[in-house]
């Protein structure tokens, strides 16, 4: 922290300045034989004892920062040669870090003033000072605590903030309000112009919320997001500026208010109401769609029903997927309609309507999709009170129909360049990569099924398996071919080192 001592340089004749070489090479200051330098040192140095006076500073602050010992206050650089480098050092260069003794300070844009004061008039040179002094005294103030105790008070602050306690105080309400915005349900509501109006709406009333980023929003009452900060430091205003670039969100920090604020403020008042209002205008447009509520419950209640023969209705679905495998196309489903019924169903989520919002209780609504709403009405004929006897029966049909789909050992599963394979040859193939799938890689496999008798198959013994040569009337590339094909059927799964058969692969074994 501060100013390293050992490359400091203290003139007795401008005693509020403190110099230190600047540039990496640039290790020491012997002396100032510069008319120039003297006479600007001169300049800045009653410049400074000006503003003490004038502006009443408790400067002590800022020698403590810099760790600097007699009067010094203000920090100069000199250049090689002794030459003074024309830009005042920014404080941020001795907030919270240390710089090395072994050569003069860092040479950085960002830890320097932009203005030339060699070039001022003395008026000019006031203003420049005092601005510069006022950043030091800041930036003192700040150093008395670490940067996590900042970013600590600035979230806290945050979450204080009115627009954040009206945030935390409607979060149903606002959640409910962006998740019905993108509902399919939208599409089946009546009616399209009072739909459009209220999606108009939406977008002005959460305009406050959505100008916050919602990482900064879920951690709770004091916490921020977690990325990493950049702090900027405003003296005139007396803020710390806080940035997150992933977020692209700044706020700013009132050190004397402990209070932030933002880029651009609402109306926080005014913003409560229209949620208020918001919520209403979408129950009002609720309620007259209460054939659309009622089939809802409908649904649920379908849902509930079918749950209690749940675990033959899984198996049954199970044993489709299978099928489908061995047929390598959908199955057609509309030829079991309580199946049907009960995977569309299965992706459905209506909750229990405890709430009297509307707005609220289809934000909470998921479905397969609204196509539903029309086979509703069959499907209510279709169910019978009793369920499980006619589940039993479906997944009895389906067991019968998967062992009609089963390979048989000569049935050709998959021909590579007019070369067909049977259910047995490709059974051996995969056993081959059961056993040593992923302990050679890709080509060594190929080499064993084409027979090819390398000088590492024999050494590994490879050549003395079951499955040496057994397509050995293939081109490896071909053979090739066929693992990329078998791992396109969900046969076989790539794997850093050879292949692995799929579980798939393992029920059919």
């Amino acid at each position: 922290m501060g100013l390293p001592k050992r490359i400091t340089y203290h003139d007795e004749r401008y005693p509020f300045i403190v110099l230190a070489p600047i540039g990496k090479k640039n290790k020491q200051i012997r002396s100032i034989g510069h008319k120039f330098e003297r006479g600007l040192f001169s300049r800045l140095n009653d410049t400074i004892v000006e503003l003490i006076h004038e502006q009443s500073w408790d400067v002590t602050k800022i020698r403590c920062y810099l760790d600097v010992t007699g009067e010094a206050i203000l920090p100069v650089s000199l250049q090689k040669e002794e030459k003074v480098y024309p830009h005042l050092l920014r404080p941020e260069l001795f907030l919270w870090s240390s710089l090395p003794e072994e050569h003069g300070l860092p040479l950085k844009d960002s830890f320097l003033y932009d203005t030339d004061f060699t070039q001022l008039s003395s008026e000019q040179l006031h203003e420049h000072v005092k601005g510069v002094l006022e950043d030091y005294l800041f930036l003192a103030e700040v150093s008395g605590h670490t940067r996590n105790y900042w970013l600590k008070k600035i979230g806290e602050a945050f979450h204080r903030h009115p627009l954040l306690k009206l945030f935390h105080q409607k979060r149903e309400v606002i959640d409910a309000v962006e998740i019905m915005n993108q509902s399919s349900l939208l599409s089946v509501l009546k009616y399209p112009e009072d739909i459009a109006f209220w999606r108009h709406r939406v977008e002005i009333v959460m305009r406050p919320f959505r100008s916050l980023p919602s990482s900064w929003m879920e951690h709770g009452n004091k916490k921020i997001c977690l990325h990493e900060k950049e702090l900027y430091f405003d003296s005139t205003q007396r803020t710390i500026n806080c940035y997150c670039e992933t977020c692209d969100f700044c706020l700013y920090y009132h050190v004397d208010d402990d209070r932030v604020s933002f880029d651009e403020e609402f109306n926080v008042e005014r913003a409560a109401k229209r949620i208020i209002t918001i919520e209403q205008q979408f129950n009002d447009i609720a309620l007259q769609n209460q054939r659309l509520l009622d089939q809802l419950i409908q649904m649920q209640s379908l849902k509930n029903q079918l749950t209690k023969a749940r675990k033959p209705l899984e198996e049954s679905l199970q044993i489709v997927q299978r099928i489908e495998k061995y047929q390598q196309k959908p199955l057609n489903l509309t030829e079991y309609p309580l199946l049907h019924m009960y995977r569309q169903l299965r992706q459905t989520k209506v909750p229990e309507r405890g709430s009297r919002s509307e707005l609220r209780w289809l934000s909470g609504v998921h479905l397969a999709h609204v196509k539903i709403f029309k086979e509703l009405p069959e499907w209510l004929k279709l169910v019978p009170e009793n369920v499980y006897p006619i589940t039993s029966h479906l997944l009895e049909e389906l067991k019968q129909q998967l062992e009609e789909v089963r390979y048989e050992e000569e049935d050709i599963i998959i021909t590579i360049k007019g070369r067909p394979l049977t259910y047995g040859t490709v059974q051996q193939i995969l056993d081959l990569i059961h056993y040593y799938g992923t302990d050679y890689p890709a080509h060594t496999l190929v080499q064993m099924l084409a027979g090819k008798a390398t000088n590492k198959l024999r050494t590994l013994h490879l050549h003395e398996t079951r499955w040496f040569g057994l397509l050995s009337e293939w081109p490896e590339k071909h053979i090739q071919k066929l693992f990329s094909q078998l791992e396109k059927k969900g046969w076989l799964m790539k794997q850093q080192k050879g292949y692995s058969i799929s579980d798939f692969a393992e029920e059919v074994m």
